[in-house]
């Protein structure tokens, strides 16, 4: 409500300063367009009726999308000020006008946080190859802050390894080099609230920058380690080592899809992760489209990735691996106390 409250406020204030004040702005516009004031005031009313759109329930996630836009808008102007030097509002240092211009961005990241399908961060998932295994629920439930799911009486871990691509924020392009990176995870299934979901004991990647934005701003338990990977003509080669935690993988990759089993889908078709962070519990969703599986023929498998958690040797009872899958994560939310 508060950061509703502010957006709606800053839209208004906005908008009645460009219709009682267009002077302040004429120099803002290029001189190669006319009706200067006229245009200032339209913008002013035009601000006022997203405003007014943000705060009705019916309108409110068209409105938030229209003022995105609108802010995307404003860059060039903005930049064009910066660049010229142009004094607005008692401000002319170059510098703090280019830092104006820089803040629309989190503007626009607040105003698309009101549409219906806000999301903060959209990655590709290639690669993604699935090592089930089944526990007895006592060996893992003390390491675990949440209740486990259970499959059949039986606890659920998983190994997944996989190469991550395309990594952006919304209504930005992905950041050359630094946007893809190899992961392998540990994980198994929880319930909060009757809502399954994933909760990971680590998660390892071979990207400094991404340990840093996923342990400080997603609460996740990232960690930098070595890992070398290559998938070519059907055969996925993995390895991965941080300390005594290895785990090495050959395997061949079936060509067509499967049909999944019940358990395929009890472990894949899952839209939440459940995170914990000085008592809170957080809850990421993730949007994309329903998994499409290969089936697998592991050639070897080295696994000491477990000992994380468990000291005695697992067999795994299922494997699959899928081809590409995009997914966006929804911005993360408080659920309580533990």
């Amino acid at each position: 409500m508060i950061r509703k409250l502010f957006l709606t406020i800053l839209l208004i204030f906005a908008g009645l300063i460009h219709i009682l004040r267009p002077e302040v702005f004429t120099n803002a516009v290029p001189d190669f367009l006319i009706y200067k004031k006229e245009i200032i005031s339209l913008t002013g009313f035009f601000e006022i009726f997203l405003a007014i759109g943000i705060l009705i329930k019916k309108t409110q996630s068209l409105s938030a999308r229209l003022t995105a836009y609108y802010f995307i808008l404003l860059i060039p102007i903005h930049a064009y000020v910066a660049i010229n030097g142009i004094e607005m509002f008692g401000v002319s240092n170059k510098l703090a006008l280019w830092i104006r211009t820089l803040l629309q961005y989190p503007l626009i990241l607040l105003a698309d946080s009101f549409t219906k399908d806000a999301w903060v961060i959209e990655q590709i998932w290639r690669h993604v190859f699935f090592i089930h295994y089944k526990v007895d629920p006592q060996l893992i439930e003390k390491e675990i802050p949440f209740k486990l799911d259970l499959h059949e009486g039986s606890a659920v871990i998983s190994i997944v390894p996989f190469f991550m691509e395309r990594i952006r924020f919304p209504y930005l392009p992905p950041f050359p080099m630094i946007s893809s990176l190899w992961e392998i995870n540990l994980r198994t299934y929880v319930e909060i609230d009757g809502i399954k979901g994933i909760y990971f004991f680590t998660l390892d990647t071979d990207s400094a920058l991404a340990e840093i934005i996923a342990t400080k701003f997603f609460y996740l338990p990232y960690r930098l380690s070595k890992i070398k990977a290559i998938v070519i003509d059907g055969v996925y080669n993995f390895f991965h080592q941080r300390g005594v935690h290895n785990f090495e993988l050959i395997a061949n990759i079936g060509d067509n899809d499967i049909k999944m089993t019940s358990f395929d889908l009890w472990c894949s078709e899952r839209y939440c992760l459940f995170t914990l962070r000085k008592n809170q519990i957080y809850q990421g969703i993730v949007r994309h489209s329903p998994w499409r599986m290969r089936s697998v023929k592991i050639n070897m498998l080295k696994n000491n990735f477990t000992s994380i958690l468990l000291t005695k040797n697992l067999e795994p009872i299922n494997s699959m691996y899928s081809t590409f899958l995009k997914v966006r994560f929804i911005p993360f939310k408080k659920l309580g106390k533990l």
